[in-house]
This record gives structure tokens, sequence and C-alpha cells, in this order.
């Protein structure tokens, strides 16, 4: 049997004990009652919910008094939010990096970070760089945004292609984000390639490829200079700033599938897919999804 004391657990060798409960150390400190369990459960909801009952207490203040089962799955949960990631290659260092920080769960404490540990792991190494960002494959939205040129975009597709193979399952990027004018295929930049240019169907097989454990492609319309050609120039180096917050570019659901270039590419990218499976049955292949920029 447990003795509760200033939190602390004592085990108290008395076979005849049947519960103990520490009850409220400010009225009755070193005082310890005699309760069944029932008792005790009552009195364990009555000192949780109290904190949430008072208006001048609006945190869940009994929170460190919780089973750490418990708290480790309210940890693991905190954990499972998605954020969005916008990768970028730095060709001068030969490295990713992202805008966004460390997820709140790794620095909030010791014991937040080591069940957060068992969610996020460090990815996106290369040759020339330790893994810097924090990952969760399951949730975690890749962000291809208008702050990288061409050539990186190319070298990161040929990156990931050539380790997919080698990628641990916590590596691999199961959600991912296309600014309009890399997935666009009647704008120049397209990941896809232009249409009628006899390289449309290689190229989603190669891009595909680069990413096999996709499970979501996200096209996102209505990105600055795509829609609105007349918008001043000066805006680019905003980019996506009046979207942007800790979790990435903040990225809604399209309520409608009504938009420039959409129907198109995604006709060419799920007529591929559709033909691949049926050569290859046992591969992922990603829905598509359209998003846009939003709060």
């Amino acid at each position: 049997m447990a003795l509760f004391r200033a939190e602390r657990v004592i085990q108290v060798p008395h076979a005849n004990v049947k519960r103990l409960a520490f009850v409220n150390q400010i009225d009755t400190a070193n005082r310890y009652i005699e309760d069944s369990p029932q008792d005790k459960g009552q009195f364990l909801r009555r000192k949780m919910s109290s904190s949430l009952d008072d208006p001048q207490s609006p945190t869940f203040t009994a929170f460190p008094r919780l089973p750490i089962e418990l708290r480790f799955k309210v940890w693991e949960n905190a954990s499972m939010t998605t954020r969005t990631l916008e990768l970028i290659y730095s060709t001068g260092n030969q490295r990713f990096w992202t805008f966004q920080p460390v997820p709140p769960v790794l620095h909030t404490c010791r014991e937040a970070r080591r069940a957060g540990n068992r969610i996020y792991s460090l990815s996106f190494g290369s040759a020339k760089s330790p893994p810097r960002t924090y990952f969760n494959p399951i949730c975690d939205i890749v962000y291809f945004g208008l702050r990288l040129y061409d050539n990186e975009v190319d070298f990161m597709l040929r990156f990931f292609r050539r380790h997919a193979d080698s990628f641990e399952d916590e590596d691999q990027i199961q959600r991912l984000a296309l600014t309009e004018h890399l997935w666009r295929m009647d704008l120049e930049g397209s990941v896809f390639s232009p249409p009628g240019s006899g390289r449309t169907e290689k190229k989603i097989v190669k891009f595909h490829q680069s990413f096999p454990h996709l499970k979501e492609l996200i096209f996102v319309a209505g990105q600055d200079g795509c829609e609105d050609d007349e918008e001043d120039e000066d805006e680019d180096d905003e980019v996506e700033g009046r979207w942007e917050t800790n979790a990435g570019v903040s990225l809604v659901k399209r309520q409608t599938d009504l938009a420039a270039g959409f129907q198109l590419t995604q006709e060419a990218v799920m007529s591929t897919f559709e033909s691949r499976k049926k050569e290859f049955p046992d591969e992922v292949f990603p829905e598509i999804t359209l998003m846009e920029y939003g709060v």
C-alpha cells in the first residue's frame, strides 16, 4: 500500500492498511486518513476539478498529480498536432533547414521532452550536415514554397529519390504541400512539366519515386503572384508572411475544387498514378487535396 505525502509515494509495510490518502496539505499538513477507494476517488476528482472551476485559476494545477502514464498520454497527444514545415535547401551550406522552431513539447519540461522524443525525430540531414529538423512524419506537412529556387527544388527531388530506399520510416515524408507554381502544369517551373511536352508522365513517375511513402499530396492555391499578376512586386518579399505562424504556413482546405490549373494537373497526376497502381499494386499512391492559405 502507498502513503501519499507531499506528492511523494512511500511504501508502507502494513498488511491491514487498505487505502491511505493525503488530504489537503494546507488544512491537514502531515495528517493522513484511511479511506475507502470510493472516498479517495471522490476527493481526487474534487481536488482536480477545483482548479478548473476557479475563475482565478485558468490553468490545470492538478496535472502533476496525475499518474505518469496519463501525463505521458497528454504529452504524446500534444506532439500529434499538425505543423507545416517549410523545407529549405541551402546550396551554399549544403544543408536542409526550416523556419519553424522546435516543437513546444520538446522544451516544456524534461518529462514532456521524453514523451515528445517518442514522436519526433531529427530528420533531413545531408552529406555535409547532420539532421537538424524535428519531424513527425504522421502529422507534419512538408511544404515546398516560394522561397525555393528552381535548382533547389530539382536538387531536393533528386536527393529524396536517391535516398528513398535507405530512409528510416521516421524520415519518410507522408504529407507534402506544393506552392502553386510548382504544381500547376500550365505555369513555368512546374515539377510535373508542361502538358504536351512528352515528359509529363515521366516527371510524375519520378516525383512519386522521390516520395514513395507519400499519402497526401497537397496543391496549395492562391499563392501571391499566381492568381493576381497585378499585385505590387514588393509584396514578393513577404511571400507567405500573412499566413505564417510558429507552426508554419497556415493551410486550410479549399471549399471548392475550382482553382486555375487544378483540374488539368489533377487529371494528369491521377491518370499516371492509376496506371502505375496496376503495374505496382503494392506501392503507396497519395490522395490529392486542394488547400489554400488561411487561418
